[in-house]
């Protein structure tokens, strides 16, 4: 079952690790969840890290977690003793002051290691966790609002996201499974305050210069923190990442997406009443100001673009309607265009529009980056399944080439629902990295915290019938907001 993995490198001591009696059963889902505000949902979410870091041997909480702490109270014994000898280890008294805390350090280590118990309960609260966050998401809570109560969601909303993919293995991502949702009936999402802004083009002609979607098929996240100092002990550097990738990407199911979402647009728009020009009429007519001249990915011609947003990175395949050129981009984006057609379009009432919107597949979050000493528990990252619907990245989602104003997605609208796994398949740990464990042990005798650091590779399997199903819903819901700019647009003067 899909579920978010979280990879934190903790160099604090064991205070607030929970006993465990038993690996007692753990639901994914509850029965009250449907009723949590985003208070609760947030305390529920912090009891079950305190779990997954409880049965975490690698990291969280416990064993290597103590470890650490414990390095550091050796560096403050050999720190005293020190202080009363001479040379780099103040003598005997202070080699074996020194000796003294490894050994505690290997001691802690041995003893308070989980047992098996402990992780299977870690990997049901993991799988809760990510339910929590997906919850969270959909009920549009945010960090900075801890006591709102979040957007209410419908019995099919919830049970969309207590749903998971049909048991047994996922069904492939192909066109071929695109092709079969394309038959079933969709239900655009409420969309309310998903979009900001406005497009005048009451009493313009006007035409749709390209329709862009993303998609998004790889990413990482990261998070460290800086070594800190202290009189009488120190505390290391930690780093943390995750890197993820769709383990096989189908362009041709992702196109067969793209052309159903642009029909699917210029339908919707019709029967708003929105008059558009056909593209190559108009400028073979007036010209353009902003020519298309680059081509979409295509099968054999990926092309992609990147949002580095500094701790979270994702990448984007480049996706547009069969047949359609895109606007070609640069540091500052579409650049000034033709101004002569600017200032000619400008008098005649005539424009272009330009839209665009990307389709994620993945939650992340990340403690950032600050002082170890600040932030004793260290670097902590996560990734998991969330499929949003947000604006291109450093762009808007519709944007006028003279005119006729932009509209722009301040935050992205999550889709409910459950349709892909995220899986391990490599990494670097240096808690499991001999050369670096001895190393960090030498530092340790010279009253030096080590450095520690993750990094988490990942694949993303992609089920087929529900990553079809929520994409054509998020596409559909995006189309219906815009089109209703649109409406608005063209009857804003009465035109």
């Amino acid at each position: 079952m899909p579920h978010k993995i979280r990879y934190s490198i903790l160099v604090a001591c064991l205070a607030g690790a929970p006993a465990l009696a038993s690996a007692q059963t753990l639901a994914r889902v509850n029965d009250a969840d449907a009723t949590l505000n985003c208070a609760g949902i947030a305390s529920e979410q912090k009891s079950m890290d305190e779990l997954v870091a409880a049965g975490d041997p690698n990291a969280p909480g416990v064993g290597k977690a103590v470890a650490g702490s414990a390095a550091n109270v050796g560096g403050q014994v050999v720190g005293a003793t020190a202080a009363q000898a001479s040379g780099l280890f103040g003598g005997l008294g202070g080699l074996v002051g020194k000796v003294a805390g490894v050994v505690a350090q290997q001691q802690v280590e041995e003893k308070l290691a989980p047992d098996a118990a402990a992780q299977q309960r870690a990997a049901a609260a993991g799988e809760r966790r990510s339910f929590l966050g997906k919850l969270a998401s959909a009920k549009d809570c945010r960090p900075d609002d801890p006591d709102s109560a979040g957007k209410m969601l419908s019995a099919e909303e919830f049970r969309a996201l207590a749903e998971g993919p049909a048991a047994g293995e996922l069904k492939p991502f192909t066109a071929a499974t695109v092709r079969t949702a394309l038959s079933e009936p969709l239900l655009p999402l409420d969309s309310t305050g998903f979009l900001e802004g406005q497009l005048n083009t009451s009493g313009k002609r006007f035409y749709i210069s390209e329709f862009r979607v993303l998609f998004e098929v790889s990413g990482e996240v990261s998070a460290s923190t800086r070594a800190g100092y202290m009189p009488g002990t120190n505390y290391g550097g930690t780093r943390s990442k995750i890197k993820y990738h769709v383990a096989n990407v189908d362009i041709a199911a992702l196109q067969a997406l793209t052309d159903k979402a642009w029909d699917e647009l210029q339908e919707r728009l019709a029967a708003d009443g929105v008059h558009l020009e056909a593209a190559a009429a108009f400028t073979a007519e007036n010209g353009a100001v902003y020519a298309t001249t680059e081509a979409a990915s295509t099968a054999t011609a990926p092309v992609y673009v990147e949002q580095d947003l500094g701790h979270t990175t994702r990448k984007y395949l480049v996706l547009a309607p069969t047949g359609m050129k895109l606007h070609a981009r640069g540091f500052a984006g579409m650049g000034t265009g033709d101004m002569g057609k600017r200032v000619e379009w400008s008098k005649n009432g005539l424009d272009g529009i330009a839209i665009g919107v990307a389709v994620n597949i993945a939650s992340l979050e990340t403690s950032g980056s600050g002082s170890s000493i600040l932030h004793r528990d260290g670097a902590s990252t996560a990734a998991g399944e969330q499929m949003t619907l947000s604006a291109p990245p450093g762009a808007v989602v519709a944007n006028g080439h003279v005119n006729s104003g932009s509209v722009h997605a301040p935050k992205a609208l999550a889709v409910s629902g459950n349709f892909a796994r995220f899986r391990e398949v490599g990494g670097y740990d240096t808690q499991k990295d001999a050369a670096v464990r001895a190393l960090q042990v030498v530092g340790n005798l010279a009253g030096v915290a080590a450095n520690k650091s993750k990094t988490v590779e990942m694949e993303v399997d992609l089920d087929g019938p529900n990553t079809s199903r929520m994409a054509l819903t998020a596409l559909a819901t995006f189309n219906q907001a815009i089109s209703e700019q649109f409406k608005a647009g063209q009857n804003a003067k009465g035109g």
